[in-house]
């Protein structure tokens, strides 16, 4: 291979790889903290390219909030045991998470105990 040709194949590799690391950039999270959180599933959602589950909390005063958490993309959570019916709509949970730095009710999904005592991480 002449090296003209090898450097640009090196360049256009090195470009897509840091694409594909921004993407999956995790800088919104406090990943120095982890809040628990014990509430009721809204909702689960096996979507690419991340699952997100919504749960239902109580707040401060009383009132519900919801909190939107991030999980992992479909087949690595697959790999990990979850399938798209794992969590329902009004299944209790305790959830642990990385939040989110701006403080809105949000984060990173890190694991789940239902009920029953079963975990998923």
């Amino acid at each position: 291979m002449q090296r003209p040709l090898f450097a640009a194949a090196v360049l256009c590799l090195a470009l897509v790889a840091g694409a594909a690391e921004a993407h999956h950039s995790a800088a919104m999270f406090d990943r120095e903290k982890t809040v628990t959180l014990t509430g009721v599933v809204k909702d689960f959602q096996w979507t690419n390219p991340h699952t997100w589950l919504q749960i239902e909390v109580p707040g401060d005063k009383g009132q519900s909030v919801e909190w939107s958490l991030e999980g992992g993309g479909p087949s690595a959570m697959y790999r990990r045991a979850w399938r798209p019916g794992s969590l329902k709509p009004g299944d209790k949970v305790t959830v642990t998470t990385h939040p989110l730095k701006s403080g809105a009710a949000g984060g990173s999904l890190m694991q789940v105990t239902l009920a029953d005592g079963r975990i998923l991480s």
